[in-house]
């Protein structure tokens, strides 16, 4: 077991932990990538997730007041329930003000024992396997991840593209050009109280393949996608043919530009130019909106081969995450 810095606290989150976690999470984000940016995971919505108990499944590092850090928060770390298929999800932050002093190391034990709990909660047969997403940086976490002896089992990119008119190329004017729409294709903005349900389904639809992707009830859904507080039904724009969703896009804009949360394009749909035409009609409504930045996140071995329309859509790899992947010890399960 790694022991605290003197004067350390290690405890589990609490529902008054969320703005100071995400300012934890932000400060490393911005420390990371080497510029001011607010993270693209948003605890807000994570600590009302069903599947996070905060009471055993989130960590917050307090740091000593005497610390010389603003940061009320030195580290945050989370466990999700395991997936199905046994995947257990976790994640590790630590403040940049507090980094170098083994935080990250405390912070995977207790990830690595509550693992072992849930791993003990699944069904015969089925191996858990603890996975987190580390970009590999100067970030303590990183090595720290590898001497314990996970491995990267695949790779996630964030891409981007800038909007502004001083950077523009051909590759800019093809973003945002009035796109051209499949025969039979037509697309609006989000109906607000109508088009809901169906986009559940779609979107389930369209994600039943990729990576780490469980079903989730409509409620579920709704916590991450509408039901917070930077939902901007104008940034969302559905394609239809006849009654039948063929695939929609969602965006959200911060301070420091705007982030693609979702492309979906349904199976029957696919290669046909819908995904393309949703990205450009979500580029032009961004930079209406006066956004100069616009990024994504995106699993590089994605089924249907989204980075490589991304990249047609004029979009450019910034950064390079690893999943690594570790057999957690299993506990034993409880009578």
């Amino acid at each position: 077991m790694s022991g605290l810095p003197e004067g350390y606290l290690l405890r589990y989150a609490s529902p008054g932990d969320v703005a100071a976690a995400q300012q934890v999470l932000d400060a490393a984000e911005s420390a990371d990538c080497g510029e001011s940016r607010h993270h693209e995971m948003r605890l807000e919505m994570e600590f009302r997730d069903p599947r996070l108990d905060l009471a055993r499944d989130v960590w917050v590092v307090v740091p000593p007041a005497a610390s010389g850090s603003a940061a009320s928060l030195a580290a945050v770390a989370m466990v999700w329930s395991p997936h199905a298929t046994g995947e257990i999800p976790s994640d590790q932050y630590v403040h940049p003000d507090h980094r170098g002093r083994g935080l990250c190391a405390v912070l995977l034990d207790a990830v690595e024992e509550r693992a072992a709990e849930l791993a003990g909660t699944l069904a015969p047969g089925v191996n858990g396997t603890l996975v987190t997403w580390c970009e590999p940086t100067g970030d303590e976490c990183f090595p720290a991840l590898k001497a314990r002896g996970f491995v990267c089992g695949r790779e996630y990119f964030e891409m981007r593209i800038d909007l502004d008119e001083g950077a523009a190329t051909d590759a800019l004017t093809a973003a945002l050009m009035r796109p051209r729409w499949p025969e039979g294709i037509t697309a609006w903005p989000l109906r607000v109280g109508r088009d809901e349900p169906a986009i559940h389904i779609a979107d389930a639809e369209a994600f039943a393949e990729h990576h780490m992707v469980e079903p989730r009830t409509y409620a579920e859904w709704r916590l991450r996608h509408i039901d917070r507080p930077d939902f901007d039904p104008g940034l969302w724009l559905v394609a239809w043919e006849g009654d039948e969703i063929a695939g929609y896009v969602c965006a959200f804009v911060a301070d420091d530009g705007g982030l693609v949360d979702d492309l979906a394009v349904r199976r029957g749909w696919r290669r046909r130019g819908v995904g393309l035409a949703l990205l450009q009609e979500e580029f032009r409504a961004l930079a209406t909106r006066g956004v100069t930045v616009v990024r994504l996140f995106v699993d590089a071995q994605n089924v249907t081969g989204a980075a490589r329309l991304y990249e047609r859509a004029g979009m450019r790899i910034a950064r390079r995450f690893e999943v690594l992947e570790k057999k957690p010890a299993r506990a034993p399960r409880r009578p």
